[in-house]
């Protein structure tokens, strides 16, 4: 099982009717995308969070279509991804109340799509083991401003050894005590990434993609596909505090470079989470890079960033890890041979 979210939610509780509050600021008929992207630029960080709007797209719904270039720039605005599924999702009843076809059934094969399957494939096969710092910055808002405040700085030393990843708190004379992930409290995530991609591109998660366009993501071309997972199928977890750990279904984007066919970013968000359980919000992104990896002098595709972000937004708790991965290394053991075979007597 990927273990890829994980939280403690330990923090300050508010009025639940702030939440009301804000959201009836908002106007009660189907969103546009010009009212979209105007509060993602002007209130979200100052009065309202980007969970705000979700809850307003699920109340009045959208009255444009959401086309990949819809997307594009809603992103662009800082639209993340359990914001950007709830206007698909809206997007889909504008879709059956308009009593249009849509096609059900095993999907069509996509060439490109089945290359990049190989890809990844081939990419997990020649993964080495290595050794890299981990770098977490962590924030937090407990005032529902979708603005972030710093709450602490934490380093380990990743190793990725045999398809797991293991974490080595690294302390620096002079600065605060890094301690185990486990022991940090707060909110915290850890993440098999390349079990992950896997999972995503395995056929027994049996994973819906669609093409969703192109983008330039840096100096790359790609090819955008929208996916998801459904639960039973999953092999993500959510732990809050508290309560019980659940498998559950996600939803994203992928970009995967038209050239080399590799992904080079993934950015999901969980579905379906139970009425009740501490955690309404789950969602994440990894950036891949080539990057030379010391002691074999190969580049390799491999995380460069991550953002985590998880949130209770009943009870206004919001978290949010930027993640940083730096000075990949080759991993290595030092094993001795011994030769312990007894040694026959010198003559004299």
């Amino acid at each position: 099982m990927i273990r890829l979210l994980i939280c403690a939610l330990l923090m300050l509780l508010l009025p639940e009717g702030k939440i009301v509050a804000q959201i009836s600021q908002l106007p009660n008929e189907p969103a546009t995308v010009q009212q979209l992207n105007l509060h993602l630029r002007r209130s979200v960080g100052r009065n309202l969070t980007e969970a705000d709007l979700a809850i307003w797209i699920e109340r009045v719904g959208i009255d444009f279509d959401p086309t990949p270039e819809v997307i594009k720039r809603l992103r662009a605005n800082g639209a993340h991804q359990h914001l950007i599924n709830t206007i698909r999702r809206q997007g889909d009843k504008l879709v059956e109340a308009a009593g249009k076809v849509v096609p059900i059934g095993p999907q069509a094969r996509d060439p490109f799509l089945e290359e990049s399957r190989t890809a990844v494939r081939d990419y997990l096969d020649e993964l080495p083991d290595f050794i890299c710092n981990q770098v977490v910055e962590r924030y937090f808002d407990f005032e529902a401003r979708g603005a972030w405040d710093k709450a602490d700085t934490l380093t380990y030393e990743l190793t990725y050894n045999r398809k797991r990843e293991s974490y080595r708190p690294i302390n620096s004379v002079g600065r605060p005590v890094t301690r185990p992930l486990e022991q940090t409290g707060g909110a915290y995530s850890t993440g098999d990434f390349a079990s992950g991609l896997a999972s995503l591109f395995d056929p027994e998660t049996r994973t819906l993609f669609k093409p969703a366009g192109r983008d330039l993501l840096g100096n790359h071309q790609t090819r955008l596909y929208d996916f998801t997972v459904a639960r039973e199928f999953s092999k993500l977890s959510v732990t809050a505090e508290g309560s019980t750990t659940i498998i559950v279904g996600y939803s994203g984007t992928i970009c995967v470079d038209e050239e080399s066919k590799r992904v080079l970013r993934i950015d999901q968000a969980v579905d379906g989470l139970p009425a009740g359980y501490p955690v309404t919000n789950s969602e994440s992104s990894v950036d891949y890079d080539n990057v030379r990896l010391r002691g074999i002098d190969v580049d390799f595709l491999l995380p460069i960033r991550a953002e985590f972000i998880i949130a209770d937004r009943r009870q206004r708790r919001y978290f949010r890890n930027l993640l940083y991965f730096k000075f990949y290394r080759k991993f290595e053991t030092d094993i001795k041979i011994v030769d312990e075979t007894p040694k026959p007597p010198e003559r004299n």
